[in-house]
């Protein structure tokens, strides 16, 4: 029997008249059991709910007497004129006496800037990566004109470690086109939003409803998993991440998203998906839509992780690269930081620079990327043409700029955890030859490393990899 998805759909219906009650049910969890995070306004420390937080407080003051001039859990991460374009973490404004969440970020250029600066950050990494990151970069980078005026190189090392490093790229692109086509200003409405480099209508519509209070809508990996719930939607009308399933969530959302406060309530959303209906592990007794989830009304029939119906795994990629671990003349060992494929190695520099390549033992080092599973095989070598000198001289081999750092430098320059990984395992190799410290680093411009892999531990927040839903984001059209 042919199924017409399209009279489906129709029995499915949207939400059945209660679209009032699910916003009014969502947003009041939402003010007690809402996360506080740098990025919503809040001071530190950051993770707890807002309503674990007060109570905390509030015992902690009344124990210490909240003693003068002291730094309390409510002092700001740092407290700068609006007129400045970042986020005021001002404490006043964090929250407020009837446990309301805090005015968030408010309706500034700045508070825009950082709203989309964590939105970018939160794609495949979890919250609690992501907070010292952020914090680090709003240092650095306080406003969008501080970002579009930093060199590439300078963004990628601060973004280090954070994986997708492509994401840092789109931002200072975006940072650029904002500055050329809006003075610097980011705009509040979801079609200007879209036309910025690297923002899609996800990105665009977080921007949109929580720094400038626009009823946008959103949809990501935890907001079509709960949609997917609530209307307990067959695997006919799409699997989980995709195409089918996405398109379907979006019209919802389109239909629920709260016209009066939507950056409250689309993040509510998201958090609920996060935190409660979470893709292997939901707490229905604690969801405040329950009345509302056909999932949960039908259990008796199966779980409520049934919704969505899962798609087919994908296994790993396999790779396998070369990286060379050379000493210089001078017998002071030296590792290319820049782990790259075999074929790039061999394109990227002259045969007569390397003398001899001999495979280093214990290896080949395994890194694991959330699509890709490398082999990373060692060699040892000599270069035709000694290190320059002084360290830091930045010197032209095949063509290319090439400039030497010891250990602590090249971290501090942002090298990527797989870089890291091996120069690890050499320290540990050789460290009967040599002391911590002593080695060189033969780099390229940061902006020819790979991509770093996702952090694992947790799911991501639009791609479920894990036991639990961290506010993360998976790939979309803007990644």
């Amino acid at each position: 029997m042919a199924i017409d998805l399209e009279d489906m759909d129709k029995e499915l219906g949207g939400w059945a008249g209660k679209e009032e009650q699910i916003r009014e049910a969502l947003k009041r969890w939402y003010r007690t059991e809402r996360r506080r995070l740098p990025w919503r306004g809040d001071a530190a420390p950051w993770g707890a709910t807002a309503a674990s937080h007060a109570a905390s407080h509030a015992a902690s003051g009344a124990a210490s007497g909240a003693a003068s001039g002291a730094r309390g859990v409510d002092a700001p991460l740092w407290t700068l004129p609006a007129t400045h374009g970042v986020i005021d973490l001002d404490p006043s404004d964090t929250e407020s006496s009837d446990g309301a969440p805090p005015k968030c970020c408010g309706e500034t250029s700045g508070a825009s800037y950082g709203v989309w600066v964590s939105e970018v950050m939160l794609q495949q990494t979890q919250v609690a990566v992501v907070i010292p990151y952020w914090t680090r970069w709003m240092r650095r980078f306080p406003t969008l004109n501080d970002l579009a005026a930093a060199p590439l190189e300078e963004v990628n090392a601060l973004w280090a470690g954070l994986g997708f490093y492509g994401r840092a790229r789109r931002l200072h692109e975006g940072a650029k086109y904002v500055l050329a086509q809006h003075g610097g200003q980011l705009p509040s409405d979801v079609t200007a939003l879209r036309k910025i480099p690297g923002v899609g209508p996800y990105t665009a519509g977080a921007i949109a409803s929580i720094a400038f209070q626009q009823p946008a809508a959103l949809v990501d990996g935890n907001v079509a998993r709960v949609f997917a719930r609530l209307r307990a939607m067959p695997a006919a009308l799409g699997v989980a991440k995709s195409q089918r399933l996405m398109k379907r969530c979006w019209s919802l959302a389109e239909q629920l998203v709260d016209r009066t406060e939507p950056g409250v309530f689309n993040q509510a959303l998201m958090e609920l998906g996060a935190t409660i209906c979470t893709p292997s592990s939901p707490s229905c007794e604690r969801c405040p839509l329950r009345f509302a989830c056909r999932a949960f009304a039908a259990r008796a029939a199966g779980p409520v992780t049934r919704f969505p119906a899962p798609a087919a795994g994908t296994a790993r990629r396999v790779r396998r690269l070369a990286v060379a671990a050379i000493e210089d003349e001078n017998g002071v060992e030296s590792t290319e930081s820049c782990v790259q494929r075999l074929t790039a190695l061999l394109k990227g520099f002259q045969v007569d620079l390397l003398k001899e390549l001999t495979p280093v033992e214990g290896v080949p080092l395994e890194h694991i990327f959330s699509h890709e599973h490398h082999f990373i095989h060692l060699f040892r070598g000599h270069p035709a043409i000694p290190a320059p000198q002084p360290a830091r001289s930045d010197v032209h081999q095949a063509g290319r700029p090439v400039w030497w750092l010891g250990r602590v430098e090249a971290e501090e320059a942002g090298i990527t955890s797989g870089v890291k990984k091996v120069l690890d395992f050499l320290e540990g190799f050789s460290s009967t030859k040599r002391s911590r410290g002593s080695d060189v680093l033969k780099r390229q411009p940061l902006r020819k490393w790979p991509r770093n892999s996702t952090r694992s531990g947790g799911s991501s927040r639009r791609g479920e990899k894990g036991p639990t839903a961290e506010r993360c984001h998976s790939p979309r059209d803007e990644v």
